[in-house]
């Protein structure tokens, strides 16, 4: 069943790819694609640095924010006057199957607790867990753009993957391809060196001698180190100075690309005062770096839902965010489908969620298409979606901890809470 809905959701990517219009119009939607990983930023990078007679430094303009390594790699497969096209197709494509890959495994291979049938409780498969990932339109949509979002999405699964399978080394490396892309996932090192840990020090480990959280820490940060100083170095090496650094990472903290999109940030620094720039600017930088150690420290006897409520606070917080973000932290949702009956008002977090995307195109429209809005308009339908998403991770940690305090209580307990005689309260 598997194979079945990997196959079935690369040939729907190459089905639609084949459309006149379609992947060229998404490629140009600002919810989609972001200055840090648009396609036509992908190719102007890459045709500075090789088309020109007196090839021009791709970074001096400011306008190019993909690593180096990317435009290295992945611009050749994206050159408009390529002779053979499908290979671009089909290396976003793969990258996408791949994903859902390793989400499977991440659904298959996590250590479950017992499920409490009598509340409902299900756990997807992971080939449910696969499928999610594949016919997401939003990850349809980022694939047909050609987004860089795909490939940060593919090395976060991996990261993941590898983590749960107690591989550190391996998870340290995935993390350190995707923190090369776009910075934000370094913040993920703490969550799954704890998921590495308990996979190694499991029943099922294949180790004998059990590990100590200070040695895999240890190991877990020099191999992330020393493979992002090797990827560096070699960026250097392509560019000849170390001044893509500023253009690809600094641009996340500072934020000078004011190009709409679906975050929180680009609004609010159009609207800002310049003498209170530098004070806010390190508090949306410090702002996601906040809930490491909490949510870490909290969700320390299950590090892989710290991981996944980072990964939402994340894509909700960075600064350049687009839709792709949320696919990867809808489908990692899917692997905790045990929680789905302890979420409360369902159907408000799914309604919610709807009018914020019908919103999105249609304030857009509205403010760059017929000129009868203004920027107001696109960026209170952003709100509508923070608001929506920002629910959902917090309802996600709710149903989390009400699903653990009812797991605690015998039968008689739990019969009083699904009765609603007893509550369960959170603190």
């Amino acid at each position: 069943m598997e194979a079945g809905a990997l196959a079935a959701g690369a040939a729907l990517r190459a089905a639609l790819a084949l459309h006149p219009t379609w992947p060229r119009s998404l490629a140009a939607r600002n919810e989609l694609a972001t200055p840090l990983s648009a396609l036509q930023r992908l190719q102007e990078g890459h045709h500075l640095a090789t088309h020109l007679p007196t090839p021009l430094n791709p970074y001096e303009a400011g306008a190019v924010h993909h690593p180096p390594l990317a435009l290295a790699l992945l611009g050749p497969l994206t050159d408009p006057h390529s002779s053979q096209p499908a290979l671009s197709w089909a290396a976003w494509i793969a990258a996408d199957v791949l994903t859902a890959w390793a989400l499977a495994r991440v659904a298959d291979r996590r250590k479950r607790r017992p499920l409490v049938v009598d509340d409902g409780e299900k756990q997807w498969t992971g080939a449910w867990v696969a499928a999610l990932y594949l016919f997401h339109p939003f990850a349809i949509a980022t694939t047909l753009a050609r987004s860089t979002t795909s490939f940060s999405n593919l090395f976060l699964a991996l990261a993941i993957s590898s983590a749960v399978e107690g591989s550190l080394i391996t998870a340290a490396f995935h993390l350190s391809l995707a923190t090369h892309l776009s910075l934000y996932p370094v913040l993920l090192l703490p969550p799954l060196i704890l998921v590495a840990h308990l996979a190694t020090n499991s029943p099922e480990s294949a180790e004998r001698a059990p590990r100590s959280r200070v040695s895999c820490a240890v190991e877990g940060v020099l191999a992330f180190v020393g493979h992002q100083a090797v990827l560096l170095a070699l960026s250097r090496w392509l560019t000849g100075s170390w001044a893509f650094l500023s253009s690809v990472y600094g641009v996340i903290l500072t934020i000078p690309d004011l190009t709409p999109n679906i975050g929180l940030a680009w609004y609010f620094f159009i609207e800002m005062f310049d003498h209170f720039r530098a004070f806010f600017l390190v508090v949306f930088a410090l702002h996601p770096l906040a809930y490491v150690a909490p949510l870490t420290i909290h969700y320390r006897k299950d590090p892989l839902f710290a991981a996944v409520l980072l990964i939402g606070a994340i894509s909700l917080l960075k600064s350049y965010p687009s839709l792709g973000d949320w696919s990867l932290w809808h489908a990692l949702l899917g692997c905790y489908s045990e929680l789905l009956p302890h979420v409360t008002s369902p159907l408000f977090h799914s309604l919610l969620p709807l009018y914020a995307l019908l919103l999105l195109p249609s304030f857009s429209h509205l403010w760059l298409g017929s000129n009868s809005g203004n920027a107001n308009f696109f960026y209170a339908s952003t709100l509508v979606w923070a608001v929506a998403m920002g629910g959902w991770a917090v309802e996600a940690g709710k149903a989390w901890g009400r699903r653990e305090a009812t797991r605690g209580l015998d039968d008689e307990g739990r019969a009083k809470v699904r009765a609603g005689e007893w509550k369960v309260v959170q603190r």
